[in-house]
Formats: C-alpha cells, sequence, structure tokens
C-alpha cells in the first residue's frame, strides 16, 4: 500500500516546521480565520483541557504527524515550552491566553518540575579555561572543509576499533541535540535548546561553567576572538545573534538578526575579523498550510554584524518585497515574491574579498533568481558578486503537501530542494580553487569562483528528496569529495533511496566508491508511525543527514537511526560503529538517551570523539545525549569526575 505522495511528504516535512510555529497564523493587519478562532476566549482551565483546545490539532492527532507527539514534547523543559508561547513560535497560537492559562499547559506538557541547575559533584574543581582552539566552527574551517588537519586527532583506522565510550552527559529538558559544540585545547563548549549553555572539561565531561541563557539557542557555536577575549557566537530562537564571554558565559551583546517578520536563524555565524557574516532563514513556509494565511512575505538574507558591538554593518535581502499577486481559490491575497531563505553555514573566501551561501526555494510566486542557488557576497558591503542557480522556478510552501494541495500552493511548485549544506572552498590537484556545493536532490556540483561561479562538472548521489540527498554537509580532502544521502525510504512509486555515503573524485566529479547503510530491521511508514513506545526497536529513518567528517584515513558520520560508523577513505569499508540509541548514565546526573544523529556534525580532536545523539523532528527520534569516546589505550579515573588530568 503506497500513500499519495502530497500526503505522505506532508505528514514528514510538516512535523518540523509545525512544532516550530503551529498550524496558523495571520497577517497582522488582516487576521486569517484559524487566527481569529485562536483568539476566542477558551473556557478549558485545566492544562489538558487547554492542551486539547489549543494545541492538540497538530500535536495530539496520531493520523496527522505534523507535530512533535506530546511524548516528546513532555521532554521539553518549563521555561522552553512557555518561551515559545509568549515570545517564541508559538505565540500566534497561544493569542488570547492568560498567563496562568500558560503555566497550565506548560505544566501539562513538562509536568512539575525545577528550573534546571547542575548539581555540584557535577562541577569541576579547577575552572579555569585554556583558550587556545582546537575546533572552533561548523565544518571545521573557513574554507568549510569538513576535514580535520594532520595530526589534529590519533584516530585512524589501525586504532578506530578500539574507540570505547568514556562518559555521557545529559543535555536538560530538550528532545532535539543540534547544536554543535566547540573545543579549546582542554574545553568543550556545547548549547542545550532548552536555554543553557555549558562549558565542559574536555576529557571527563565535568562542568567547569554553567549559564542559563534568556532565550533557548538555536544555531551551532562559533569559538572567535574579540580585542584579545575569547567569545561564543550563537543565534537563538528568537532570531537575534549572541555574543558570550568563553571564560565564564557572560553574555556581551545581543543584536536583533531580523531582516522580515517571519525570520529564523539555523545556519552558523561566522567570525571574519571584526565581522561576524549571520545566515537568516524564515518559518513562513508553515504558516502557509492555513488556506485563510497571505501567503508569504517574508524572504532570507545575509547580515554583517561588527563582532565587538553586534551593530549592523550591512545586509543582504535576496528577494524583492513582497507585493500582492492575486487571489488564492479561498479568496485570500497572494503574496511574492519571497522565501530563499539561507539555511547554511557562510565560507568565507577572503583572497577573492567574498562569502559563499546556499538558499532555498522561493515560498511563493513569482520565483526569482537566487533561490537554490549559491551567492558570492562581497565581504565588504553584501552586495551580490555572482550567483549559480542549480534549479530554476523551485516555489515550494507546506501548503502543496495537503491532499489536494491547499490554496497557498503555488501554481508552478518546485520540489524544496534547497542547498542547506556549506559550501566548500577546495583546491584540485593543480592547486585551483574550486566550490563543491551539495544539494538535497541529492546533485554535487563544482564551480569555478575565478569565472562567476561557472559550471565545471554535476554528479548525482542518491535519488534525492525535499528530506533526502545531501542535506547538512559534505566533506572534502586530497582530493576526494565525502558526500552522505539521506533518502528517506518512502514508499513512492518510482522513487528508488539510496541512503550512504559517497567518494567523488573533486577534478571531475567521477565516483570513486559507494557505501550503502541500511536499517537491519523491517517496519513500514505505518508501522512505525502508529508505534506507542517512543524509541522503537526498528527506526523508519536510517540515511546519512548530518554532514561527515574526515579524520586522518577515516570519513566519520552519524545516521538517522542512532548509528555512528567510521568508514574507510580508502573503499568506504565500515570500520567501526556504536550504537548511540539507547539510554546512558550520564556525568551529570541528567537521565540521557540517544536517537537519531541528524544536523550536527561530530568532533575528534586528539584520542577522543564526541557525538551528538538525539533529534526529534521529522518523525525522527528525540534524544538529549552528549557522548564521549575514547582511544581505551588511554583511560582516565572515570571515578573522579572534578580531578583534572
Amino acid at each position: 500500500m503506497c500513500l499519495p505522495r502530497e500526503q505522505l511528504v506532508g505528514w514528514l516535512l510538516l512535523l518540523a516546521l509545525a512544532c516550530l510555529v503551529g498550524c496558523s497564523d495571520g497577517r497582522p493587519e488582516e487576521p486569517a480565520s484559524l487566527s481569529e478562532a485562536a483568539v476566542e476566549p477558551v473556557s478549558a482551565q485545566t492544562g489538558a483541557e487547554l492542551f486539547a483546545a489549543r494545541c492538540a490539532t497538530c500535536h495530539g492527532n496520531p493520523d496527522l504527524k505534523r507535530a512533535l507527539p506530546l511524548a516528546s514534547l513532555s521532554v521539553l523543559g518549563p521555561a522552553q515550552v512557555m518561551f515559545a508561547m509568549t515570545n517564541g513560535m508559538m505565540k500566534t497560537e497561544a493569542a488570547g491566553l492568560s498567563t496562568a492559562q500558560m503555566l497550565e499547559i506548560t505544566t501539562f506538557i513538562a509536568g512539575e518540575r525545577e528550573p534546571y541547575a547542575p548539581e555540584t559533584a557535577a562541577f569541576c574543581k579547577d575552572a579555569d579555561i585554556d583558550p587556545t582552539p582546537r575546533f572552533s566552527r561548523w565544518a571545521v574551517d573557513d574554507r568549510s572543509s569538513g576535514a580535520l588537519p594532520a595530526g589534529a586527532s590519533s584516530i585512524d583506522a589501525a586504532s578506530v576499533k578500539d574507540l570505547e565510550l568514556a562518559w555521557a552527559f545529559g543535555l536538560p529538558d530538550v528532545a532535539n541535540a543540534r547544536s554543535q559544540p566547540v573545543l579549546t585545547e582542554d574545553t568543550l563548549f556545547i548549547a542545550a535548546a532548552s536555554g543553557h549553555l555549558f562549558a565542559l572539561d574536555r576529557e571527563r565531561g565535568c562542568i567547569r561553567w554553567h549559564q542559563p541563557l534568556e532565550v533557548p539557542p538555536r544555531t551551532a557555536l562559533t569559538l572567535g576572538r574579540v580585542e584579545g577575549v575569547s567569545v561564543l557566537f550563537f543565534g537563538d530562537i528568537g532570531a537575534y545573534v549572541n555574543a558570550v564571554a568563553a571564560a565564564d558565559g557572560a553574555l556581551l551583546w545581543r543584536s536583533d538578526a531580523h531582516i522580515a517578520e517571519h525570520s529564523l536563524l539555523t545556519g552558523t555565524p561566522v567570525q571574519h575579523g571584526n565581522r561576524l557574516i549571520v545566515p537568516v532563514s524564515l518559518y513562513e513556509v508553515g504558516l502557509a498550510a492555513d488556506p485563510a494565511y497571505e501567503c508569504c512575505v517574508s524572504h532570507g538574507g545575509v547580515l554583517a554584524l561588527d563582532a565587538v558591538s553586534g551593530e549592523r554593518l550591512w545586509e543582504r535581502h535576496l528577494t524583492p518585497p513582497a507585493t500582492v499577486q492575486g487571489t488564492t481559490d479561498a479568496g485570500t491575497r497572494a503574496w511574492g515574491p519571497s522565501g530563499v531563505p539561507v539555511w547554511s553555514t557562510p565560507t568565507v573566501d577572503p583572497g577573492r574579498g567574498v562569502v559563499y551561501v546556499g538558499t532555498g526555494q522561493n515560498a511563493s510566486l513569482p520565483a526569482t533568481g537566487f533561490s537554490d542557488s549559491v551567492l558570492a557576497l562581497d565581504l565588504e558591503t553584501g552586495e551580490v558578486v555572482w550567483h549559480f542557480q542549480a534549479i530554476a522556478g523551485d516555489a515550494y510552501n507546506m501548503a502543496c503537501d495537503q491532499n489536494p494541495p491547499g490554496p497557498n500552493c503555488p501554481k508552478w511548485r518546485g520540489p524544496d530542494h534547497d542547498i542547506g549544506a556549506a559550501v566548500v572552498l577546495a583546491q584540485d590537484g593543480e592547486g585551483r580553487d574550486r566550490l563543491i556545493v551539495g544539494q538535497k536532490s541529492g546533485d554535487v556540483y563544482a564551480l569555478d569562483p575565478d569565472t562567476q561561479g561557472a559550471r565545471l562538472w554535476h554528479q548525482r548521489v542518491g535519488a534525492g528528496s525535499a528530506l533526502g540527498g545531501i542535506h547538512w554537509g559534505l566533506a572534502v580532502s586530497d582530493g576526494v569529495i565525502y558526500a552522505p544521502a539521506a533518502d528517506p525510504p518512502y514508499p513512492i512509486p518510482g522513487y528508488r533511496p539510496a541512503p550512504g555515503l559517497y567518494a567523488l573524485a573533486l577534478q571531475d566529479g567521477r565516483r570513486l566508491w559507494d557505501t550503502a547503510v541500511e536499517r537491519g530491521c523491517d517496519t513500514n511508514l505505518f508501522e512505525y508511525f502508529g508505534r506507542a513506545e517512543l524509541y522503537p526497536d526498528c527506526p523508519f529513518f536510517f540515511g546519512l543527514s548530518a554532514p561527515p567528517l574526515v579524520v586522518n584515513d577515516l570519513v566519520l558520520a552519524g545516521a538517522l537511526d542512532g548509528r555512528m560508523r567510521a568508514f574507510s577513505r580508502a573503499d568506504g569499508a565500515v570500520l567501526w560503529q556504536a550504537e548511540t540509541r539507547r539510554a546512558f548514565d550520564t556525568v551529570n546526573g541528567v537521565p540521557a538517551h540517544g536517537g537519531s544523529i541528524d544536523v550536527a556534525g561530530v568532533l575528534a580532536v586528539d584520542d577522543m570523539l564526541y557525538v551528538q545523539s538525539g533529534y526529534g523532528q521529522f518523525g525522527e527520534l528525540p534524544g538529549n545525549a552528549l557522548l564521549a569516546y575514547r582511544l581505551v589505550n588511554r583511560t582516565l579515573d572515570a571515578n573522579s569526575p572534578q580531578e583534572t588530568p
């Protein structure tokens, strides 16, 4: 039995944005009918009744699969739930609720619990931090290579079999372990989406400092340096960029990064000198599922902020302002152009004075030239120097996944094939710079940065889909591209998913080898989503979505079923794997369970490997585990977490 594509993909894609934005939203000047209904007084007073009235349409209907179920929501902390209703993505859905009613809903979802504070025993005796950076940004370096330099790690093909779990750390009150950490010589910095920032001893996992955050973080961390001080930069769910001192977590500044009504921060801000380059995405595509919503007006962009003060230096908007384009079949005004979010982390090219970003699709018509593209922006001004468009006419929003498509679905709709992976600046065998681009369609491109981004070659890996192909990143080292394919196993006629890891020659795109990943058990879409337990014996998703990491003669990659693998760079053979989809005892006393490995890549430094496990969006497996593996030929006293090496 097969579901229609619109209904099947809709179930899975709406899951992420529905939990962020709810089922509806209206334009401020002319509220939509569903939004008007949301403002009506609610007579129910208990948390369960309020949840049923306001939330269960998305979060409580087992047939829709459009949002995190209550079992996953219950993992979230009270502060995270409350913020979502007061200042976050659920603000529209909570319109008209009193503070007391929101507290009732929060208690119903998260239960009665005290605000998280680490146990005294979880802290290190020595809180001093060596600020020397070892792993300071997404995808390793300014070129976004995803490859560690020689000598950075002792983990290789000969020793990887000796990796064993050294310690586990429980991220408090979260269902998604999504914010990639950064490392110094002795400290690992990590953010929990519930609103906590930690500095951990990277050998033992004890806490050097803990800082509760006013607004939960959303992006990965960047470790920079400003006026001689080590600084952590990250974006939060309120679409603000934060700068905090690495020494103690104190807030230095917080800067508004909105460029449109529904701006969102997903890609990681990166530092170049005294500038911070900030990619801006959006969440309006989810609001378009409401037939009464006037779609769409928000668009993506890129900002440059002063790294010292957070002052905005320039901004680049990626569509013209939206205007009324007509009327939908539901009688609401249709707006456009819109969309073109920047999900990817920027790649800085100081030699050419530009920064490269990848973009997503338009959210409404007319389609524009910057969607599904690579843009080269001037570092000083933000002006577009050149752009390469991989797919033209990709206009898509969540209304397209309804069956039949909703009135806000563009008449000529696209496949939603973003370039969400960071663009890699690499060198070929003759020392020439090349840009390597991975797309959700499964396409890999090589572009020439010296000839306005001219396409040099193109290769396909996997089948590609809105959640398949190359999702969060690829890696390049020594003339070889390592491209992971997520390719969920949807039962769609004609769709042939091929999840796995692909090695391509940088010179011409030739496929050198490929290694398929397998589930190793039997399940199906209906059995999986109809389950009662949170962690089934056989997960539905098992492809490679998170970015890989090249370490010596290995490629390390985590999978959506929670498996962590080490592949041989020589031939793709799997030399080691670890199961992270299980419960863990933790050094900080917070119960932890691993799940899907998605979004954030893994880190390897010296003889240690760090993995985040758990991602509850898109129907994947939630979790809150930070895991540290160590080569067994060097061990420390695990019974004394406060001691220093």
